[in-house]
């Protein structure tokens, strides 16, 4: 008998899905980051940002590694004597790839900077992208080949201020082709994700086109990086697009903020549109005071999390922001973490987990050992 109601608990086990909620801050006695994160296959996370706590030179890029609970499994730097920082990071082929930028290597000012590591967080290798002047990546995306797919800015080539600048390589980080796209003036692309065709779609913003002060850029391109079209959303004001998610429907759905349709001042901004870059919705979320949306993905229930930071407080504190929409955009939820009068706390990136959850990373002075500390919080589909 005790033997049976063993193997039934085991059973149950394996069906009864549990949610784990926590809170971490993780740093040292200077000002770490937390920039984005990206679930493991082994039911954890890993986030990447800069620490100045640790590592070799001024910024260097922050790896950490937690497990399921939200306990430190271990933590890595990579850099040299200059600013290094790092922007995305994804789990690929059994080890880490960290995509960013980095002052201590490379052409000149900052280049773009492609790491791969072991899933302990060893270097197995690095790549470096640009010319003499300033060239930053923002986000990274592991390509169907094998490969991987950056995207940021340049200021070494395009035909620009500054122009997106688009990288694809290898699956040992070797080059094989590189786009720009933009205009005369700064045109800056923050995200990137694959559509059905094999091509790609970027966000972010630009000066160079649109209606007002700078409006959200949508670049799409086909599996060879050459420009389909190209898309402007905004009004008189600043209007940016910071990132992009592919829904389940193969649609996207583009996150950022908008101070032209703003109720009050900056406001979320959401906008979906279809494979062919037509809009099917755009969203404004009225919230009071100013609150930026940074990233976005979609949830198991087709609504969208959204991460970013709102004012909080009088003496212009900042509160992390998430925010729950359903699947038209509309608000559900919203919550204000690390919310205190004096704190500075920002969100940058949210993911979907696989509870129905959502994770969000960024920093904050709350809780800190030093000046900032990386933060990563984990809640169930209702935000606790």
């Amino acid at each position: 008998m005790k033997r049976l109601l063993l193997a039934v608990i085991a059973v149950i086990g394996v069906v009864i899905h549990t949610t784990t909620s926590f809170e971490r801050v993780i740093g040292g006695l200077d000002r770490d980051r937390g920039v984005f994160v990206s679930p493991t296959s082994d039911g954890g996370y890993v986030a990447v940002g800069l620490t100045r706590s640790f590592g070799e030179g001024d910024d260097d890029i922050y790896l950490v590694r937690i497990d399921a609970t939200g306990s430190v499994l271990w933590t890595q730097t990579y850099g040299g004597p200059e600013t290094d920082n790092g922007w995305s990071v994804h789990e690929s082929a059994g080890g880490l790839v960290i995509a960013g930028f980095t002052e201590s290597f490379g052409m000149g000012g900052f280049d773009c900077y492609l790491i791969r590591t072991d899933l302990e967080g060893e270097m197995q290798w690095s790549k470096t992208f640009g010319g003499e002047h300033n060239d930053r990546c923002w986000a990274l995306l592991p390509a169907s080949d094998g490969g991987y797919v950056l995207v940021g800015e340049t200021t070494s080539f395009g035909s620009g201020a500054e122009d997106c600048y688009l990288i694809k390589t290898d699956a040992a980080g070797n080059e094989v082709w590189s786009k720009t796209f933009g205009g005369e003036k700064g045109d800056r692309c923050f995200s990137i994700t694959q559509a059905d065709d094999g091509g790609f779609l970027l966000a972010g913003q630009t000066y160079s086109e649109g209606a007002g002060d700078r409006d959200v850029y949508l670049v799409k391109t086909d599996a060879s990086g050459n420009e389909v079209w190209s898309k402007t959303f905004g009004g008189p004001a600043s209007d940016v697009g910071h990132s992009v998610t592919r829904t389940a429907e193969g649609d996207f759905v583009v996150t950022g903020y908008t101070t032209s349709f703003a109720i009050a001042e900056d406001d979320p901004y959401l906008i979906k549109i279809d494979a062919r870059g037509q809009t099917q919705w755009t969203r404004v979320i009225a919230m009071e005071g100013v609150n930026h949306t940074l990233t976005g993905e979609q949830a198991a229930d087709g609504g969208f999390f959204l991460g970013g930071f709102s004012n909080f407080g009088p003496n212009g504190a900042n509160a992390a922001l998430l925010v729950k929409t359903d699947g038209d955009g509309n608000l559900e939820w919203s919550r204000d973490l690390f919310a205190t009068t004096t704190g500075q706390s920002l969100g940058y990136t949210v993911r979907a987990t696989s509870d129905g959850g959502s994770i969000l990373t960024g920093h904050t002075t709350v809780g800190s050992t030093g000046d900032l500390d990386l933060f990563m919080v984990k809640v169930d589909r209702e935000g606790q």
